[in-house]
């Protein structure tokens, strides 16, 4: 008797929840959490097509975000083709050093140059193209997400509901979007990192070793100093601090982490017309390089056509998809220690760097 009493007055609850969220006038055709390149991207192409959108991100802009914050030439073409006559700060990197633990190994020349940039600012940008056009954002947070008649409900931190149509989940590796679609997700590996004020450092190296496992550490130059990190399978800060002490890299500068989605070859959540993830909510990180600021754009993107032209999302974003699906099964093979080994044995060779130097560019321009 106690079980049915508690039953039913589960019943009824939910139906209060329904009937409150119902009620709600907040509606919006399509909402898109998190206000990062892929959000940002999609909302800028839905607000130049007239299309009704709403952003919430829960930080106020402009925010630290930990990145390396490398444009790759086919990312910075991708902005500028969709943000068009679009103007940004950037350091230009023209060649990649490779390093294992205890040695310069070879440095790869760019047909195209590399943009890194800051991240805080970059953001904040794209933010500001997409509110040109009228595109509206709100400072919040998404705790609870419902689904009524084809409707999809979300319950904000103040107490706001709104609901919408299309949800769009770009809300990072950590996506309430997601954990909703997928509720027990990998969030992927952790990736620890630290900015350093020095403008002296002016190459993008790359460190290669066993101890940063399916990983790397890496040094990315910029206007006001450089951005060091590492991430792997198994990431520790003691790792992290006993690598910059072998690097001679003396700072207190604060350590941040966060998650990098490079691990399940597969993307398990379920593709829906009305509910799209993209940028590292949906996976998209390049196994091998840990690239995410043109999967972010290129998904975003995609998301907003899909709405616009009313296609298939997974058909539309089918390039990107496969894409990250090579690439995490590159990754698999890259990354098992023997043939790390191999690969930079080969980079020592001249005849063999060329072509490996060609391959290189490739994959970072298309």
């Amino acid at each position: 008797m106690m079980l049915r009493d508690k039953t039913n007055a589960s019943i009824i609850i939910s139906l209060q929840i329904i009937k409150q969220l119902t009620m709600t006038d907040n509606h919006v055709k399509t909402i898109i959490v998190g206000a990062g390149p892929a959000g940002c991207t999609c909302g800028y192409i839905l607000a130049k097509n007239n299309q009704d959108c709403l952003v919430i991100d829960r930080k106020e802009f402009p925010r630290d975000k930990l990145c390396g914050g490398g444009l790759t030439p086919k990312a910075h073409i991708l902005l500028e083709r969709v943000f068009e006559n679009i103007q940004y700060d950037y350091f230009k990197v023209e060649k990649v050093d490779l390093y294992t633990y205890n040695e310069f190994v070879c440095s790869f020349l760019m047909d195209t140059e590399i943009r890194n940039i800051q991240r805080k600012e970059f953001d904040h940008l794209l933010l500001k193209e997409y509110q040109k056009l009228g595109g509206q954002i709100i400072t919040d947070t998404v705790v609870k997400i419902e689904e009524v008649r084809d409707k999809k409900f979300i319950l904000l931190k103040s107490g706001k509901k709104l609901s919408c149509d299309y949800l769009i989940g770009a809300d990072g590796a950590n996506s309430i979007v997601r954990r909703y679609l997928e509720p027990n997700f990998s969030k992927g590996f952790v990736l620890l990192e630290k900015y350093i004020p020095d403008t002296t450092m002016t190459d993008l190296r790359v460190y290669f070793d066993r101890k940063f496992k399916r990983g790397y550490l890496y040094l990315f130059p910029n206007k006001e100093g450089y951005a060091v990190g590492y991430g792997g399978e198994n990431t520790t800060l003691n790792v992290f601090e006993e690598s910059l002490s072998h690097l001679m890299i003396r700072t207190e500068a604060k350590t941040k982490g966060a998650y990098l989605p490079m691990c399940s070859t597969k993307l398990k959540y379920p593709f829906r017309k009305d509910i799209i993830l993209v940028g590292d909510a949906g996976g998209y990180a390049d196994a091998m390089t840990g690239e995410g600021l043109y999967f972010a754009m290129k998904s975003g993107e995609n998301a907003a056509i899909s709405i616009v032209e009313n296609v298939d999302f997974k058909m539309q974003n089918k390039d990107v998809i496969e894409t990250i699906k090579k690439r995490k099964i590159m990754a698999e093979i890259f990354y098992f220690a023997p043939v790390t080994k191999l690969f930079m044995y080969m980079c020592k060779k001249a005849s063999l760097l060329r072509r490996i130097n060609r391959r290189v560019n490739e994959a970072l321009s298309n």
